[in-house]
């Protein structure tokens, strides 16, 4: 991975539906072009991810918002953007939504 790539993890509570959205919004970042490493894990493994991994922004399924609450001390200290991704564009896998949302995060040009 180069150096200047960037990291969005995705979290959520089961991973299936995740595993997809991140093949979706992987796929829009390569067709724009963009350095960004896609990737997902579960809420209950966030905390450790944070903690040995440089994430650049990460991307929260509606159904782990309560996870907020448990990262904010990791997300502060890191200072590591965050948000939530709409019920719509988690149900429907819009991984172009989802991208446009990251790379705000990781104040990107697109």
């Amino acid at each position: 991975m180069a150096e200047h790539t960037k990291n969005i993890l995705l979290i959520c509570t089961a991973g299936i539906t995740t595993g997809l959205l991140v093949k979706n919004v992987q796929r829009s970042a390569d067709a724009r072009g963009l350095d960004v490493h896609v990737y997902s894990a579960p809420a209950i493994l966030a905390d450790q991810i944070l903690k040995n991994e440089r994430v650049d922004a990460l991307m929260i399924g509606p159904q782990s918002k309560y996870e907020i609450e448990r990262l904010r001390d990791y997300l502060t200290y890191q200072a590591i953007p965050y948000k939530l991704i709409s019920n719509e564009d988690y149900e429907t896998l819009n991984g172009e939504a989802v991208l446009q949302e990251s790379v705000k995060l990781l104040n990107i040009e697109i």
